[in-house]
């Protein structure tokens, strides 16, 4: 019963036509089926299942849900905290490439993104990062390296800290 009116909670929050939209996209016509969470039709999800949501967040389920234009690209591994949020047109990818060799593929590790985070409309966040809870990432921002110790905003290409929380 509680499972059933998380549900019902979760749609009602999303909306029933982004809902069924999404749900359209992913289980009738299969694009990106393998994700098990209900994402936006205008977003790609490559090896969903590798992605991991802490607690099963509503705040981030919506945001998968709702996010358009978004490419998440799990294939090492994503592990995302509770209350984390994004906007649209982000890129979170697990994957790098040898320099020299393009099919050779280099493990950084899976991406980890605290909780209360909030990445901006645009951003990149590249293989290997951590970003530690209460992080903010500017609009547009490309994340190379880990800012573990969070409570921090920041921002530009490659991201640097701009504020402290």
């Amino acid at each position: 019963m509680k499972k059933i009116k998380s549900k019902i909670g979760y749609v009602r929050s999303i909306g029933l036509s982004v809902y069924l939209l999404n749900f359209l996209f992913k289980n009738i016509f299969r694009i990106d089926s393998d994700c098990p969470y209900n994402k936006n039709f205008t977003s790609r999800v490559i090896c969903g299942n590798r992605i991991s949501i802490e607690d099963d967040s509503i705040t981030v389920l919506k945001s998968i849900a709702v996010s358009g234009g978004c490419y998440i690209q799990a294939s090492e591994g994503i592990k995302i905290g509770k209350g984390t949020i994004w906007s649209f047109n982000v890129s979170i990818v697990s994957l790098d490439h040898d320099i020299n060799e393009f099919s050779k593929k280099i493990d950084k590790g899976p991406i980890k993104i605290g909780k209360s985070c909030w990445l901006g409309a645009g951003s990149v966040i590249l293989p290997g990062v951590v970003l530690g809870d209460n992080t903010i990432v500017g609009a547009n921002a490309v994340v190379t390296k880990s800012f573990e110790n969070g409570n921090v905003v920041i921002a530009g290409v490659p991201a640097k800290v701009i504020r402290r929380l």
